[in-house]
């Protein structure tokens, strides 16, 4: 399986939006990293990783202090995520992401 992880921003509307960026892999979105106001008002990053078709588990979402550390725990997780997908799912995975016809595709 490919290994490399590449980061978009996130276009909603039409629009991009700062500080808030999908994970792409092999072709596929597989999950998101964007910036947060956590507690006490310091800025934060929350990530979260996996396949539309597969169910998420805790491990596999989280919270970081930056960015560099949000893409090492999103790296770690979705490395744990991939020894468990099998070929079907990857490929239901993909078929989803290739449909333009979610509401998310939709230009606002």
């Amino acid at each position: 399986m490919p290994d490399d992880l590449t980061l978009r921003r996130t276009v909603i509307g039409g629009e991009t939006v700062p500080g808030d960026y999908v994970v792409i892999w092999d072709g596929i979105t597989i999950g998101r990293i964007f910036k947060t106001v956590a507690v006490g008002g310091k800025d934060g990053w929350q990530w979260s990783c996996g396949l539309p078709n597969v169910p998420q588990r805790s491990a596999h979402r989280g919270r970081a202090g930056s960015l560099e550390a949000a893409k090492i725990d999103f790296r770690t997780a979705w490395t744990e995520v991939q020894t468990q997908l099998s070929y079907d799912e990857i490929r239901q995975a993909r078929a989803i992401d290739a449909d333009r016809s979610r509401p998310w595709h939709r230009r606002g």
